[in-house]
């Protein structure tokens, strides 16, 4: 049976997974609820993770590094937000695009700095009060010793979700993926409320490739992100386009990946003389491989989107009504 020490390094190991989810989800969640879909968010994350570890590798400063990326996952978003915002394009082709883009350039810049490691964020306790909650079983470390990019991930959770449902300019926001015409007319400017939604989701996707390269690895790989990117966009249809289930569904990506890790040091084999020991054996040790329980955060991608199908056949899907519908007031 596993100790208190196994359940607290899979806490840990888990908090930290879902960091890179929540800060990409949540910018992925603001852009969809302006109405655009920007499948660039992988892309986006290596633009951030590499621009972040090069600032960091050159400056010595992580914060710096930090700024960068953020800056660097905006500026990506604002391509998205001209062709599809502006210039009417498809948003799927134009997001496509866009990871293909990110993809491309980090591989070709980052090829001198492949395998380097950097000094990044160190984990840190809360001022005053965290040793004390370090103490926590299990939790505590997971929770309260930890790097400043993973306590920034849950406290822009509920920011997120005050900015969106208790500020002006949040509700604006909202409208106009619900009803752009509708909000144009009681004066919101749409095409603002797009680009603003777009490059916050941008900036926040940055931050996430940051997370990755300057926190979490603390090294600089090609295609580092390894489809979290898509596990984001995945992640909004999960929590139905709401910011607090947002935090839920990354820990539970997150939580295939810390197993992934952690459960390498189990036997779950059943003993020789257990019935059907013989037949069972084979399929734990199967759907236990490491190599195969890489494939569950994927799996767990696929099962998500199937059901998003299901409920929007039954009508039970809450996305915004305007999602990936162009607005031009000549036409609209």
């Amino acid at each position: 049976m596993p100790g208190a020490g196994f359940f607290a390094g899979l806490a840990n190991a888990t908090v930290n997974a879902s960091t890179v989810l929540i800060l990409a989800g949540l910018g992925e969640l603001i852009s969809e609820r302006a109405g655009v879909l920007n499948l660039g968010v992988e892309g986006m994350m290596l633009v951030g993770a590499l621009t972040g570890f090069i600032t960091t590798v050159i400056t010595g400063n992580y914060w710096l590094g930090l700024g960068v990326a953020i800056l660097a996952g905006g500026a990506m978003s604002l391509i998205h937000a001209f062709l599809c915002i502006s210039l009417n394009s498809d948003q799927a082709v134009s997001g496509i695009m866009l990871t293909l883009l990110g993809t491309g350039l980090t591989t070709f810049f980052g090829n001198s700095y492949s395998g380097n490691s950097v000094s990044g964020f160190p984990e840190r306790t809360l001022p005053i009060v965290g040793d004390l909650l370090v103490e926590i079983p299990i939790l505590g470390p997971a929770l309260f010793q930890s790097t400043v990019t993973d306590y920034a991930a849950l406290l822009l959770v509920p920011v997120v979700w005050l900015f969106l449902y208790r500020t002006n300019i949040g509700l604006e926001l909202i409208s106009v993926g619900e009803d752009p015409e509708t909000a144009d007319t009681m004066g919101v400017d749409v095409f603002k409320m797009r680009y603003l939604a777009v490059i916050i989701g941008g900036a926040l996707a940055g931050a996430a490739g940051a997370h990755l390269s300057l926190a979490f690895n603390q090294i600089w790989s090609a295609s580092m992100t390894a489809g979290r990117g898509w596990i984001a966009v995945a992640l909004v249809i999960f929590a139905r386009w709401r910011p607090e289930r947002i935090l839920l569904g990354a820990y539970l990506f997150g939580l295939f990946n810390a197993l992934q890790l952690y459960s390498q040091a189990l036997d779950f084999s059943l003993g020789a003389g257990t019935p059907l020991a013989g037949v069972l054996n084979p399929v734990i040790d199967f759907v236990m491989n490491p190599t195969i329980m890489s494939t569950y955060p994927y799996l767990a991608t696929l099962l998500v989107l199937v059901i998003t199908v299901i409920r929007a056949e039954n009508r039970e899907l809450a996305q915004p009504s305007a999602l990936v519908q162009s607005y031009s007031r000549e036409t609209d």
